[in-house]
């Protein structure tokens, strides 16, 4: 099932295949480990506000909503 990282459940696991946006973007997120393919980890609720957490290997990533919204997972 294909769903954005803003809409992922917490607590599981999703693998990206889709990323809306340019190449500086595309980019940006690759320089904090979020390419195609990535393995990943929601470890936030969307319920009370703040930053979408995730984990992609050992490390924690915190992003924005709109950042988030524009990131596409397949749920594993």
């Amino acid at each position: 099932m294909l769903t954005s990282l803003l809409n992922l459940e917490r607590n599981n696991f999703a693998k990206v295949v889709k990323i809306e946006g340019g190449a500086g973007f595309q980019k940006k997120l690759e320089s904090l480990g979020l390419r195609l393919g990535v393995k990943i980890k929601k470890l936030s609720s969307s319920v009370f506000g703040g930053p979408v957490v995730i984990r992609a290997g050992r490390t924690n990533i915190a992003i924005g909503k709109g950042i988030a919204s524009k990131i596409f997972v397949e749920i594993k």
